[in-house]
């Protein structure tokens, strides 16, 4: 229980310090220069220490760790106490530490210098050279070189060379074929190695794993090992040995691993997919593998992980999310750079407990993620889809630069969604997400609704360690337009069908391109009404509205929401008089829209908008006479260009006409602006369409086909030709549009 605590308090502890510790001033010492992680007169540093980000791992002793980093060019080596946090750097050279000690070797050709970072000791310097040429320094056992030299038969001889009192010894190992060709050896404690190699025996060639006994200088036990190479990790333990298969002799490509009881040989075969660089140790009873440089990976890969494998019971547990080795520690432990999703990127230490379970405690941290998380961010948090330019951008700033992002944008009030993939920017950690504020895919892109959103980031890392997410809000916005039933900044079209069901059906482009749809319904039980009419926000507020007379003549008010249609309210009576009921034009010019209506004698009379809830239309007045002969009447708002409303009127010969609105609640003379127009059943003025500025026009045929005739803001011609919509279904049928 002592010892779990004690890991928990240091974990916690990195994620405090890790980031905030930087290495001291160089002192000098005996053979070595040293730093330190502690300021001046403090305590020493004693829990997780601090690893820089671009240290490189070499290997752990029981005392501390070995590492390098790249400085102009060249590698420059050191040592880190566990229990002070002491840096120290090592002379300029190559280093390497040997298994299970705290001895390091630093190689210069036949010349290799042994430092106790322990003691601190002077090194002692070995010189091969002096024991004959074509001595191969593979590793060291405790202060024992291991080598390899070419003998006369063709083969190659292992070697242990020492130095007691000065004296340069060395002897040759027992027991390997004359002719064996060595592949690699892996020295697994100050005692003992295990040697791939390949040799004739007994007339056949074979490749085999022997167990040398580094004491007694012999080789105890050999076994067949097909299919090693000098890419092959080996792993020696009291009980097993270990090696890596690979798919040819120049591939580090693994197929499988293979465990060897060394008691009675019985041998296992884990089968591997997709793998390459794989590194086996063992732990006690377990066997730890895995893919060696998942953090920078390219592609998923389940290997990516540190895995321990029970070599009693066969089951297997996750140590570590990514893993680069190699692997190192004194008797009884490893010791691993890599990385967790809770603690990040550092070098963990790996022990078995008392109760034979693995404990992965975090040694050094480089406070950098496992995770692909998201170091900053720029959203903004109110898109004006009037004044921002489209594509908005989304920018982010993730932990490394192999993954993307995922970025879900949820409407509030409606639950809309939408999925948008990030790109990267100039920098490969930079990664932008762009949003033309619209909504769906293929044939159904609508504009997104004004209102609050929330957003989801997700991460995709692309080795598939660690996605992470971050959450927030912001909000659309758009000023109210004409015919807009749903907030989207675009007018829509209402269809009541034959069912007699309202339709709400969204403008999209390019026009007739596809099917409308599909429609978002506002209700049923609307062929109670024999006249429709979408005036703009007569209500007052900045919703489009709905007016509707029943049979008997009283007339309603349907006050738009932006989402729904609020319940209705009776805002009239004795309307049966009126055959022809339109509006959405500002005839006198106080900015809110009016209601025009003729009766039955051809009258026409002005109903002004007061922009009062309770009372939306102020009393009427006669403004015409002789409007009998049109069959058709259509407010259009200023299609002329000028400041007030202007009014379209269709006679029975199918002749349109335009009055234009003087702003005084009066109309000039009419000016003929087209014929042929009998081809329609229905022309609804429809606000602006095209965002060009300008109000439009829609008329219906009988089949409900709808055109669109964008405005023009030439009194003269003041539309253009007609440009098909969308198809809303079988023809043969005429839906009441509005």
């Amino acid at each position: 229980m002592q010892q779990a605590r004690m890991t928990r308090r240091r974990i916690v502890t990195a994620a405090a310090v890790a980031l905030a510790v930087t290495l001291g001033p160089l002192t000098a010492l005996p053979a070595v220069a040293t730093t330190t992680a502690a300021t001046e007169g403090e305590a020493p540093q004693a829990a997780v220490l601090p690893l820089r980000s671009d240290a490189r791992f070499s290997g752990g002793g029981p005392t501390g760790f070995l590492a390098y980093r790249v400085v102009d060019g060249k590698a420059v080596f050191e040592w880190t106490r566990y229990e002070t946090g002491v840096t120290t750097t090592l002379p300029p050279g190559s280093y390497a530490v040997g298994r299970g000690t705290d001895i390091v070797r630093k190689s210069n050709g036949a010349v290799q210098s042994l430092y106790d970072m322990a003691t601190g000791a002077d090194p002692v310097v070995i010189d091969t050279s002096v024991l004959g040429e074509g001595y191969t320094t593979l590793g060291t056992a405790g202060s024992t070189l291991v080598a390899k030299k070419p003998n006369t038969a063709g083969g190659q001889d292992l070697h242990l060379v020492t130095k007691p009192q000065d004296t340069v010894l060395g002897r040759q190992v027992t027991g390997l074929p004359a002719d064996a060709v060595i592949t690699r050896v892996d020295i697994d404690s100050p005692d003992a190695a295990l040697v791939l190699y390949s040799a004739t025996v007994d007339g056949t060639a074979k490749s085999r794993a022997a167990v040398v006994d580094i004491k007694a200088g012999t080789v105890v036990a050999e076994y067949d090992a097909p299919q090693v190479t000098a890419y092959s990790d080996t792993a020696l333990s009291a009980t097993h040995l270990a090696w890596v298969e690979t798919s040819s002799l120049s591939s580090n490509i693994a197929l499988a691993i293979v465990t060897v009881r060394r008691d009675t040989g019985t041998t296992e075969r884990i089968p591997l997919s997709r793998a390459q660089d794989v590194a086996v140790d063992f732990l006690g009873d377990w066997l730890t593998y895995g893919q060696r440089g998942g953090y920078d990976a390219w592609v998923r890969n389940p290997l990516h992980a540190l895995t321990a494998r029970s070599l009693t019971t066969g089951a297997t547990v996750k140590l570590l999310d990514d893993f680069a080795g190699p692997f190192s520690g004194p008797a009884g432990t490893q010791m691993v750079r890599g990385g967790t999703l809770a603690n990040g990127e550092g070098v963990y230490r790996i022990s078995a407990g008392t109760d034979g379970a693995l404990v992965t405690e975090l040694v050094a941290s480089t406070g950098i993620p496992t995770a692909l998380t998201a170091v900053s961010e720029n959203v903004p948090t109110v898109i004006d889809l009037d004044r921002d330019p489209v594509p908005v951008s989304t920018t982010w700033t993730v932990s490394r630069s192999r993954g993307g992002v995922r970025l879900e944008l949820t409407h509030q009030q409606t639950g809309k969604k939408t999925t948008l993939e990030g790109r990267t920017g100039d920098a490969p950690s930079t990664k932008i997400v762009q949003w033309d504020g619209t909504f769906g895919w293929g044939d159904n892109i609508l504009p997104a609704p004004n209102g609050a959103y929330t957003w989801r980031m997700t991460t995709h890392p692309s080795n598939g360690i660690g996605p992470t997410e971050k959450t927030g809000t912001f909000t659309v916005t758009r000023k109210a337009v004409p015919h807009d039933f749903n907030d989207n900044g675009t007018p829509d079209l209402l269809v009541r069908e034959y069912s007699g069901q309202l339709s709400l059906y969204n403008t999209k482009t390019p026009y007739d391109a596809w099917s409308a749809g599909p429609a978002e319904p506002l209700g049923t039980g609307w062929n109670i009404y024999d006249r429709l009419v979408s005036p703009g926000n007569v209500a007052g507020t900045p919703h489009a509205d709905i007016v509707a007379r029943d049979k008997t003549g009283a007339l309603w008010l349907y006050p738009g929401t932006g989402r729904t249609l609020a319940p209705r309210v009776r805002i009239g009576t004795g309307w049966q008089i009126y055959d022809r009921i339109t509006g959405g034009s500002d005839l006198t010019g106080d900015g809110k829209p009016d209601l025009l209506a003729t009766d039955m004698t051809g009258a026409l009379w002005l109903y002004p908008g007061t922009g009062n809830t309770n009372a939306p239309l102020g009393a009427r007045k006669q403004i015409g006479t002789g409007w009998g002969i049109y069959n058709q009447i259509t407010a259009t708002d200023n299609i002329a260009g000028a400041p007030a409303g202007d009014l379209v009127a269709r006679d029975k010969d199918g002749n349109l006409w335009q009055y234009l609105g003087k702003g005084d609640g009066t109309l000039a003379p009419r000016t003929k602006i087209g014929s042929g127009w009998n081809t329609y059943t229905g022309l609804t003025g429809f606000g602006d369409a095209d965002h060009d500025g300008r109000p439009d026009l829609v008329a219906n045929d009988i089949q409900g086909n709808p055109y669109l005739h964008k405005g023009t803001g030439n009194w003269r011609a003041p539309f253009q030709a007609p440009i098909r919509l969308y198809h809303y279904g079988p023809g043969g049928w005429d839906p009441t549009m509005f």
